[in-house]
């Protein structure tokens, strides 16, 4: 077993706090840093029994939940005057203010977070699965706790480190934490107004997600007037060089004045360059372009790069500033659903070679992702549609909650007129999906490559049709998904009931479930000069049921085949 090096002042803090809901690993986790720190471990369910001769769950239900609550913190409070200690706390204390600014004093506070289905299975596999009477039995488990993250998420989210558990193991987990007490929890712990902030009435809020791979660290804004915002998030962010615009034409016209106008109001100097829309930009010409005019205003490295548009312009502009002068900071301001909900978030930046999608590139975290919903009112219908299809991915492989919504919803949801309120709970929803899988393998080498759901197939139509827009990438997706799903059934994966449902909630949005009329031989040969091709074999990720999914690389190559003609046979 490895252990992480340790690396600390004499100023780290001499306790470390565990929160996040039931089931998600406190008490496994606490117990391997107990173990690797010599420090008690102090679980706060088991000090309740001992205190009172009766479990949490027979406390809840002989004297009702308000009772707990109050000798829960009591117990908390006795918990938090031990140093060196581990606290592992029941899954509801953090939500009381008594509770957090006791744990604040002097603890290192650490959110363990996975997805509901990623917890109900746990539980589900526990043997003490059916102690927990919050959570309920049967087909409502999981629903309700998803109410309880949605319920608790705020205040977890003032914890002084985020740590995503979802496919990792307890090890892993404690791993990142000790990693991070040693290298950062003096400075984190001494955050200024910290202390005011965790003990207030009702927690601030927050960002919409974190994106934290264990050595980068960034937020993600969803919501209504964010292009207003830019310069007091650049401050937050501690920038304060250039603001260097990189936007297509189509977006400029639409927005560039405003960002214009933000940022001179507020004295920010700075120079743009406008590409031509569409994914033909997105390629080592329009590349060398960009370096060219990096290196004709002087750029440094104090300097960032603001990629304001969708897909192609993010992930241009991001190779660029990986690149130049060996990386400039970077800051994603998508306009568009699919950047907001996909290429804008976890650092793959790449260009297109003629013979495939994405072939250059590297993985580079921005500094923040700023997505403005305002700005998706000027899309055209086709465009704001087809970014549905990774919301939807996100769905299928990781939360049938937001499936559901996204089925409930699909009406109001589908037109430009939206509510922008439901539009951020959305999309503030998918992105911390895809920021709890990427921060756990930021370079995917594990669990992202779930993330993939759609795109094998779907980067083959792309590459078959030569990126000219007859398919977009959200609907090259949505078809891919749809062989995804096919595959799956003939593999005895999933039933046919969640291919239909998959094929439904694709039609509700007005996404593509075929292809008919392109090369099916062009597609295949395109599919095995895809990145995700390993020793010649293609991967697909498919689904074991709503919200799982899982990776193979033993697909017949007859029943690709057999597929991918399928979806492009016309009537």
């Amino acid at each position: 077993m490895a252990t992480a090096t340790m690396t600390t002042t004499v100023d780290a803090p001499q306790q470390i706090v565990l929160v996040g809901l039931s089931g998600v690993g406190k008490s496994a986790v606490g117990a391997i840093l107990a173990r690797r720190l010599g420090w008690p471990l102090i679980d706060t369910d088991d000090l309740v029994t001992q205190r009172e001769g009766q479990t949490p769950a027979q406390i809840i239900s002989d004297r009702g939940e308000p009772a707990f609550r109050e000798i829960e913190a009591r117990a908390v409070v006795e918990a938090a005057k031990q140093s060196p200690a581990v606290i592992a706390t029941g899954g509801g204390a953090f939500q009381q203010q008594k509770s957090r600014l006791a744990l604040a004093e002097r603890g290192f506070i650490c959110y363990l977070d996975a997805t509901a289905t990623e917890i109900a299975r746990r539980l589900r596999n526990a043997p003490d699965a059916s102690d927990r009477p919050l959570l309920g039995t049967g087909a409502e488990f999981e629903t309700r706790l998803q109410l309880l993250d949605d319920e608790r998420r705020p205040a977890y989210s003032h914890a002084d480190l985020w740590v995503p558990v979802q496919g990792i193991d307890a090890e892993q987990a404690a791993s990142r934490i000790i990693e991070a007490w040693g290298r950062e929890a003096a400075a984190l712990t001494r955050m200024p107004l910290r202390l005011e902030r965790l003990s207030a009435p009702r927690p601030s809020s927050v960002p919409a997600a974190v994106v934290d791979t264990g050595h980068e660290r960034y937020p993600i804004w969803v919501g209504t007037g964010q292009l207003d915002r830019l310069p007091e998030r650049l401050r937050m962010l501690g920038l304060n060089g250039r603001v260097l615009l990189v936007s297509d034409q189509s977006v400029m016209d639409a927005h560039g004045a405003k960002v214009a106008q933000v940022l001179d109001g507020a004295g920010i100097a700075g120079s743009s360059y406008i590409i031509p829309a569409g994914e033909a930009s997105k390629s080592l010409r329009v590349a060398d372009e960009l370096y060219r005019w990096l290196s004709g205003i002087k750029a440094e490295r104090r300097d960032v790069i603001v990629a304001l548009g969708g897909g192609v312009v993010g992930d241009l502009a991001g190779y660029v500033a990986a690149t130049y002068l060996r990386g400039l900071p970077l800051v994603q301001m998508p306009t568009s659903v699919l950047a907001m909900n996909d290429a804008s978030i976890g650092g793959k930046v790449a260009v297109d070679l003629p013979s495939g999608k994405n072939l250059v590139g590297a993985f580079y975290q921005p500094r923040a992702v700023i997505a403005d919903i305002d700005t998706i009112r000027t899309l055209p219908r086709r465009a704001y549609v087809e970014g549905f299809g990774e919301v939807i991915k996100h769905a299928l492989i990781l939360d049938p909650g937001l499936f559901h919504d996204l089925e409930r919803h699909a009406g109001a949801i589908a037109t430009q007129a939206a509510d922008p309120a439901l539009l951020t709970a959305i999309f503030s929803r998918s992105a911390r999906l895809k920021a709890l899988i990427v921060s756990t393998d930021p370079l995917e080498r594990g669990i992202r490559a779930i993330l993939n759901y759609g795109h094998t197939i779907g980067h083959g139509i792309e590459t078959a049709t030569a990126f000219g827009g007859e398919y977009l990438h959200g609907e090259a997706v949505a078809v891919g998904m749809m062989g995804a799903a096919r595959i799956a059934v003939r593999m005895g994966l999933h039933d046919e009931e969640l291919l239909a449902r998959q094929a439904d909630l694709l039609r509700a949005f007005g996404l593509p479930l075929s292809a008919p009329g392109v090369d099916a031989r062009a597609i295949l040969e395109a599919m095995t000069m895809d990145k995700k091709v390993v020793g010649g074999r293609m991967r697909f990720v498919l689904l074991n049921g709503l919200g799982r999914a899982s990776v193979h690389d033993a697909v017949p190559e007859a029943l690709v085949s057999e597929v991918v003609r399928s979806l492009v046979k016309q009537d």
